[in-house]
């Protein structure tokens, strides 16, 4: 269908193709508009073997750079959204912590969330209904697990790298 295909030829050449027809041009004004197979998206005028291209990957110090200065500033960026998991249900939820200022504010937001009562550090607990209750632990940079309120409020911003609610 307006292509013309030689027998001993697996390659289109540009003489062949419809687009590429020489017909009423001179050898000397056409160019040579042959694809680029190795890149597959460019047309090239003249060959592209020879040539040195200077690569820009991996841009090693930049990027050092801004990771470090990343994690230095991570808890006074504008939010800082940890993982909560609940015992029980499968998939954990996102919380940013800097929207809460205190542990109180914190723990009423995960009771309405996962509905459920929430004991912590200063938490006052009724010993009869004691099985009612779930615990807030915290799991700190070094990967240990505390209990939530064991420390002051700004220490805890600083070391939390995921909440975690138990049964009692």
């Amino acid at each position: 269908m307006g292509r013309a295909t030689s027998s001993s030829s697996s390659s289109i050449e540009s003489s062949n193709h419809f687009a590429f027809s020489n017909t009423g041009a001179s050898s000397s004004s056409q160019r040579d508009l042959s694809t680029d197979l190795r890149l597959g998206l460019s047309i090239s005028t003249s060959p592209s073997y020879g040539r040195e291209q200077q690569s820009d990957w991996p841009p090693i110090k930049p990027l050092l750079g801004q990771a470090l200065a990343e994690d230095e500033n991570e808890c006074n960026s504008a939010t800082f959204f940890v993982k909560v998991y609940m015992e029980g249900i499968p998939i954990g939820r996102k919380l940013d912590l800097l929207a809460h200022e205190s542990y109180y504010d914190l723990i009423k937001t995960l009771e309405q969330m996962f509905n459920a009562n929430i004991i912590w550090a200063e938490a006052e607990v009724d010993a009869d209904h004691y099985e009612k209750y779930h615990v807030l632990t915290y799991e700190d940079k070094e990967g240990d697990w505390m209990m939530v309120g064991d420390v002051p409020w700004e220490m805890f911003l600083s070391a939390v790298r995921r909440l975690k609610i138990t049964k009692c």
